[in-house]
């Protein structure tokens, strides 16, 4: 069994084991809709972890160098403190709590989220072998300009906002609406900075053409 695969089984036995803790709590102090709410979210979360799981490939050489200079660190930080204020904010405090636009706003949330997952299945099947969660460039490198990094470059940091908006919506609080503003906007806009930047330094010429010729998030427009 290598690393990875041991790293996945153990991810998701914690996912599942939080899952059954937050379950209980959520059946006896949860009102019934809030409950099938919560219980929806963790569902077709596990059901997407094992998909991003399955399309997965190891990569063919090793990686030459990491640039990523702890921006996946400050952009899962701040996707994570999304997640937990709106749990929080969504079970028990409702400070921010959006009760007059529900069930649309939550139900509106699950279709982001879907509209999410088909994104980033196509971003990561697109890259392959060369996916990686930190900014790093393997020996023997490929530029990927095909499918959807035709049009962007960046689908998966647009994944990244999709799923925390999607979190926010799903559980009807605009207080993590602003985290996302605030704190996982500027992770991903300093993300981008740092992996242009490297891909400028390692790819020259071939990587400015490709920045010429799309755009970093939305076609057309950015």
């Amino acid at each position: 069994m290598n690393t990875r695969i041991r790293n996945v089984i153990i991810r998701m036995i914690i996912s599942i084991t939080v899952f059954i803790y937050i379950s209980y709590l959520a059946w006896q102090s949860l009102p019934r809709f809030d409950f099938k709410v919560i219980m929806a979210f963790f569902a077709v979360f596990l059901v997407w972890s094992v998909i991003e799981t399955l399309i997965y490939q190891d990569p063919d050489t090793l990686a030459a160098e990491d640039g990523d200079r702890r921006s996946y660190v400050y952009l899962q930080l701040s996707s994570l403190l999304v997640l937990l204020y709106a749990l929080m904010d969504f079970m028990e405090y409702h400070f921010s709590r959006m009760d007059a636009w529900e069930p649309g706003i939550i139900i509106a949330g699950f279709v982001v989220f879907l509209l999410n997952s088909v994104l980033r299945y196509h971003a990561i099947t697109t890259l392959g072998s060369f996916y990686n969660p930190r900014v790093a460039i393997y020996q023997e490198h490929t530029l990927i300009t095909a499918g959807i990094y035709r049009s962007i470059r960046h689908p998966m940091y647009l994944s990244a906002i999709l799923n925390v908006m999607a979190i926010s919506l799903i559980f009807s609080s605009w207080g993590a609406l602003l985290i996302m503003l605030f704190a996982v906007l500027p992770a991903v806009v300093y993300r981008i900075k740092v992996e242009e930047e490297f891909l400028l330094k390692h790819l020259g010429s071939e990587y400015q053409v490709y920045r010429e010729q799309s755009k970093r998030m939305i076609p057309g427009i950015w």
